[in-house]
């Protein structure tokens, strides 16, 4: 299935909707307005009935300049368009701006109607279709066909449906793997049913019972029912025309310009990085912070543009620059977009989104631009590469990035797998992967990092873990640090023992009087057993100039000492011994009581009780009334 969309485009009066119902046999005028006007305001819907059993949704847009923002919310999800231009009047002001807003939207498609063929002879026929043939050449349609038609009497039609079946079949299905997305264009209620919107969807499958996101409101509602074309359908996709019954959500909770996709699958932002091209036939320059009307989709925000790279763009220039949006938009890298003045209302341009989730910019930043110059110009490999280094240091999941360049997750395999072969990225976790220059910057703070604390901390065995991140990592990647301290633990930088962390092969150099004061106090510990010298007390029979506290850390740090409380260590030895005795006596008695761990020990209570509460603090025993059972 290619589910393909056809747009109409043209001035007003040129027969678009007269068109549509001679294709279609369907009146696309649903307003009481447009019925009494004779013109179309907002957007009509039909469909045709192709030869090769498809069905293609039809969108009529308005040709009024006052509603050019309604024709844009038609045409932003369209296959190919029917550039409608009537035979008496030929090409006119909306024929003109239409035809430059397909061209920004990138229509590559399209054939060129020439209605009211009834109104004029043959020589001025032929007149027209040699203006038109000049003035669309270099535009997409510059080798598109030209079929004069006459809605009211019928003729051409078959002519101008051979033409469609015919380009129908030259349209590449769509990928219908991607997330849902549907830019919503009308709202309202159905009596019995709720609350419906209708839209092109532009991405994805759809299927009844799914709970999708309205943007940029992030308000959940479950799908109860979808149409196509009337009738109901347990499945949509890609390139077809839906609307969609939506629960527990009211009419007043959404509008058109809002879009409905799968949750957290794009982004909301009122800040945007854009590749911007100005239209050759624009009325005036665009100056820096110009006030501007952003068309996306189906919706229109109010902004400003700041042009990072000039003062001022005349027609026919590209540039990069930041959108700064009045309300927030949900959007993806890759969007087309059209620019219009805020007044008067002119088209000024439009052009693609780099960057839907940039940070604010400032201008001339050489760095930024060549930045952009990459997302705008590279291949996926590239850009994928910035994204990770962009946000290594912010240790984003691949999820994260995924949605930064607007693709999935799966698309982006290939290019993980190139890269790390390549060795640019490296993998620290199942979701994370971070840029090799910012392992090489990570590798020279930590280790600048480790060398001072060891100079300044000669006696320690190293800085200890959390210490570690708050001064190598930023607060806000502090918590997510573990697969890093890792990566450089299996790199053989840095070494972690017991939440201390040194430089790979780090060791503390004694002076013969401090290797002297070290032995005696592991003799001490080992000799008094069960009734080992307080800390404090050691620290005072430290010779002169010796730091005892310093040298007490470093046998515990290097597991030679146990640290019980405060003020109380065991040898590791008599540590191990006390506890498989205590084990082996409460599995054979089922309990175990301050007393009776004294007397076995051989000490007193002022050392069993610290020994005891030690294994409660470690989840060994656990005391209940006045005894210990093991855990």
């Amino acid at each position: 299935m290619k589910n393909i969309i056809i747009g109409t485009a043209g001035h007003i009066d040129h027969g678009k909707t007269a068109l549509i119902r001679a294709l279609t046999g369907i009146e696309t005028d649903r307003l009481k307005e447009e019925k009494k006007r004779g013109i179309t305001i907002d957007l009509g819907f039909a469909y045709l009935d192709l030869t090769d059993g498809e069905r293609a949704g039809i969108i009529d847009v308005p040709g009024h300049e006052k509603f050019i923002k309604n024709m844009l919310a038609g045409v932003g999800g369209i296959d190919m368009v029917l550039l409608v231009i009537a035979a008496d009047e030929g090409i006119m002001p909306q024929t003109q701006e239409h035809l430059n807003i397909l061209s920004i939207l990138q229509i590559k498609k399209g054939i060129i109607v020439l209605t009211k063929r009834d109104l004029v002879d043959e020589d001025w026929l032929e007149m027209i279709q040699g203006d038109i043939r000049t003035y669309v050449t270099g535009t997409f349609l510059e080798d598109a066909p030209i079929v004069p038609v006459s809605a009211i009497k019928g003729i051409g039609i078959d002519t101008l449906k051979q033409e469609i079946n015919k380009m129908t079949r030259e349209i590449r299905p769509k990928d219908i793997s991607a997330s849902v997305r549907i830019p919503i264009d009308r709202v309202f209620t159905v009596d019995g049913f709720g609350t419906v919107i209708t839209g092109t969807q532009v991405e994805g499958t759809l299927t009844v019972g799914d709970v999708l996101s309205i943007y940029p409101y992030k308000k959940l509602s479950k799908i109860k029912n979808i149409q196509m074309h009337g009738k109901n359908v347990e499945k949509s996709y890609a390139g077809q025309r839906v609307a969609v019954n939506l629960a527990n959500v009211k009419t007043s909770e959404i509008h058109r310009g809002d879009v409905l996709a799968k949750p957290d699958s794009m982004y909301v932002t009122m800040l945007l990085d854009v590749k911007l091209s100005l239209l050759h036939d624009m009325p005036r320059a665009l100056k820096n912070r110009a006030r501007i009307r952003f068309h996306h989709g189906t919706g229109e925000v109010i902004g400003r543009v700041i042009l990072l790279e000039n003062e001022t763009l005349k027609e026919g220039e590209h540039t990069y620059a930041q959108l700064r949006l009045e309300e927030e938009v949900a959007v993806k890298a890759g969007d087309h977009f059209v620019l219009r003045f805020y007044s008067p209302v002119d088209t000024i341009g439009g052009g693609v989104v780099l960057d839907a989730n940039p940070y604010k910019h400032k201008r001339y930043r050489a760095d930024v631009l060549e930045a952009l110059y990459v997302k705008d110009t590279g291949e996926l490999e590239s850009i994928l590469e910035q994204t990770i280094k962009q946000y290594s240091k912010m240790l984003q999941p691949i999820d994260f990035i995924a949605i930064q360049l607007g693709k999935e997750k799966s698309e982006l395999q290939q290019g993980l797998e190139s890269l790390l072969k390549e060795e640019l990225i490296v993998q620290i976790s199942e979701q994370v992967y971070v840029h090799m220059d910012f392992i090489d910057e990570l590798r020279q703070t930590l280790t600048t990092v480790l060398m001072q604390y060891h100079q300044k901390n000669a006696l320690k065995t190293g800085i200890g873990k959390e210490e570690f991140r708050s001064r190598v990592f930023k607060s806000e990647v502090g918590k997510l640090s573990t697969p890093l301290i890792q990566y450089f633990v299996n790199e053989k930088v840095i070494e972690v023992n017991q939440n201390i962390v040194a430089l790979a092969g780090f060791e503390i150099t004694f002076t013969l009087e401090e290797k002297k004061y070290l032995e005696m106090i592991e003799r001490q510990y080992e000799e008094s057993a069960f009734m080992p010298p307080y800390i404090d007390a050691l620290i005072q029979t430290c010779p002169k100039g010796l730091k005892g506290h310093l040298l007490i850390q470093t046998l515990i740090d290097r597991s030679i000492l146990v640290k019980i409380d405060a003020n109380i260590c065991l040898h590791q030895k008599r540590f191990e011994e006390a506890l498989l005795k205590i084990k082996t006596y409460i599995r054979e008695n089922g309990k175990m009581t301050l007393g009776e761990c004294r007397d076995m020990l051989g000490t007193s209570r002022k050392y069993a009780l610290p020994i005891l509460e030690y294994l409660d603090h470690q989840k060994i025993t656990k005391k209940i009334e006045d005894y210990r059972i093991l855990l």
